[in-house]
């Protein structure tokens, strides 16, 4: 390994440890606004928060993806462990804290099995009413890993199995009809983020997928019997083809699909992971890394507070409405011109290159493999304000370990 890519991969790592990370909630928040100690000011208040300002998602605020971030954090620490064994300290400790982190998002408010995005840095306990199912698929891919990891003790293994029957059994009971097959939000309303069935069908495996982790990590036999009632409707449902995808419905469909294959493993999914898995290698190869390798521009670009900006807009939903089931409006902010470029230049990328590297029985080619690892050293990521390091040094330490093992 030399010492260019070395650099880079303990830049990112210190990035997330030491800035993106905060010690108070055990969280990784979304981005900063400075790269000091007043780094989460702008975050919201616990009033605001409590009132569902500026939405009910947390949207805009800086505190919206911290269970999506904790998953892929999970996995870096076990990974950076395997090729770095002399960093198993203290990947060990800054695992044990996401998991602190996850256990909070799960039970803070008193709602168990209710996975929140994320918790105010500045009580320890206000949390915005809405999540969705990304979160909750990044939450267990990340306890599922650290129970099998070499740092998990008996203890927090007990609690773990405890926790994923929490989700499950929260899913089975609110995935109804009545609640238009959602898990209900904390004000006890359905939203489509929480959507679990009669989903797209890069969505589908959510729902079992939980089932089926409940089952593998508690043993409990009522959820493998969830899991075989659910899995051939929603296979032929994945099965199905689309025209167009985003980035994040490439890789978390690929992340669910791994792991379902994992603890099931028929052809299916190696089937339907082998088509999405050669979509996103192609947006990845002809779109995203091109956007990376032209970057000539700076990488400090600081998150302005959305307080503090008359750039905000009223979101409306897909009828036209402008009030949510809940009563609340969607009011969006908009970051500063440049702010999403810069985050999204280092993000998609990471995030395209881990599903190709999660997918059950794929991998990309060599050349592919050298490109990435080349433009994984671009960005300066001491000075990146976003969490979007995260994203390519998983990328990149997935690939290491895939190298390593002799993939093609």
């Amino acid at each position: 390994m030399n010492d260019t890519l070395l650099q880079a991969l303990n830049a990112a790592w210190e990035q997330m440890t030491l800035r993106l990370f905060c010690d108070r909630t055990n969280l990784i928040y979304d981005y900063l606004g400075t790269l000091g100690e007043d780094r989460f000011d702008f975050l919201p208040l616990p009033e605001e928060i409590r009132r569902g300002f500026p939405n009910n998602k947390g949207y805009s605020t800086g505190m919206e993806d911290s269970m999506i971030n904790a998953g892929m954090a999970m996995e870096i620490c076990i990974l950076r462990t395997e090729l770095f064994p002399e960093k198993a300290g203290e990947c060990a400790e800054f695992a044990g804290k996401l998991f602190r982190g996850m256990e909070l998002c799960a039970t803070v408010h008193g709602r168990n099995g209710y996975i929140v995005r994320s918790v105010s840095h500045r009580d320890g306990k206000s949390c915005y009413p809405c999540s969705s199912r990304d979160q909750m698929t990044f939450w267990i891919w990340g306890l599922w890993r650290y129970f099998h990891s070499s740092f998990s003790t008996e203890g927090e293994r007990s609690r773990i199995r405890e926790l994923s029957v929490m989700l499950a059994e929260r899913a089975e009971n609110e995935t109804i009809p009545e609640n238009d097959y959602c898990i209900l939000t904390l004000d006890g309303v359905p939203d489509p983020l929480n959507k679990m069935d009669y989903v797209q069908s890069h969505e589908i495996l959510r729902l079992p997928m939980f089932d089926l982790a409940a089952f593998a990590l508690s043993g409990e036999r009522h959820w493998k019997e969830c899991y075989d009632r659910r899995i051939e409707r929603a296979l032929v449902m994945a099965a199905e083809p689309r025209k167009w995808w985003n980035h994040f419905e490439l890789s978390q469909f690929l992340l669910s699909l791994s792991l379902c294959h994992a603890l099931d493993p028929r052809p299916e999914f190696v089937r339907i992971a082998r088509t999405i898995a050669s979509i996103t290698e192609e947006k990845l190869r002809t779109e995203f890394l091109p956007r990376l390798e032209q970057w000539t521009g700076d990488w400090m670009f600081p998150a302005i507070c959305w307080k503090d900006s008359d750039n905000i807009i009223l979101q409306k939903r897909p009828d036209g409405s402008v009030i949510g089931a809940d009563g609340r409006l969607d009011l969006r902010f908009r970051q500063r011109v440049g702010f999403s470029d810069r985050m999204d230049l280092v993000r998609i990328p990471g995030n395209l290159m881990a599903g190709i590297l999660f997918a059950p029985e794929y991998a990309p080619d060599h050349a592919l493999r050298t490109r990435f690892l080349n433009d994984f050293c671009l960005p300066d990521y001491s000075r990146t304000c976003t969490c979007s390091p995260i994203n390519m040094l998983l990328a990149a330490l997935l690939l290491l370990k895939s190298n390593r093992s002799g993939g093609r």
